[in-house]
């Protein structure tokens, strides 16, 4: 893996989504990108939210997508959902992607959206599901059923 991988950390609650579907990337998440990268990979994601994810990190999925035997189902249908409805998008000047609507559609995502930075990700999530989500999961229970701590 590069030393270049950006790592996101942190949420931001209540980014505004304009009419069009443009969402200003953070601040801090734009500076963790490598130099010269100009543009994000969006895609359906798990729990119902969005994933960004930079070049490399898409590659890198790719990859392991790769990897996984598709004689099975399961595999054909992961790939379709992750890669089929996935989009690259460029950064504007502003710090702007523009989200296709459907992906909008499929994380019930309108005028606002909290991004929470999962390391190697960008998580894009309806600010509704997200507080649900983290409000039903125990980090201490989480912890020790993975044998994490």
């Amino acid at each position: 893996m590069s030393e270049t991988r950006p790592q996101f950390i942190g949420e931001y609650e209540d980014a505004p989504i304009d009419p069009k579907g443009r969402l200003i990337v953070p601040a801090a998440f734009r500076k963790a990108l490598p130099q010269g990268i100009t543009s994000l990979i969006v895609a359906e994601w798990f729990e119902g939210c969005l994933a960004a994810f930079d070049p490399e990190g898409w590659t890198q999925l790719i990859q392991e997508l790769r990897g996984l035997d598709r004689s099975q189902r399961q595999t054909r249908q992961l790939v379709r959902r992750l890669a089929g409805r996935a989009a690259e998008v460029k950064i504007d000047r502003q710090g702007r992607i523009l989200i296709p609507k459907k992906l909008l559609d499929l994380g019930e995502i309108s005028d606002r959206a909290t991004l929470s930075g999962v390391i190697d990700k960008i998580e894009i999530w309806n600010p509704d599901r997200y507080n649900q989500a983290q409000n039903s999961a125990d980090l201490e229970s989480v912890a020790e059923e993975l044998d994490w701590l």
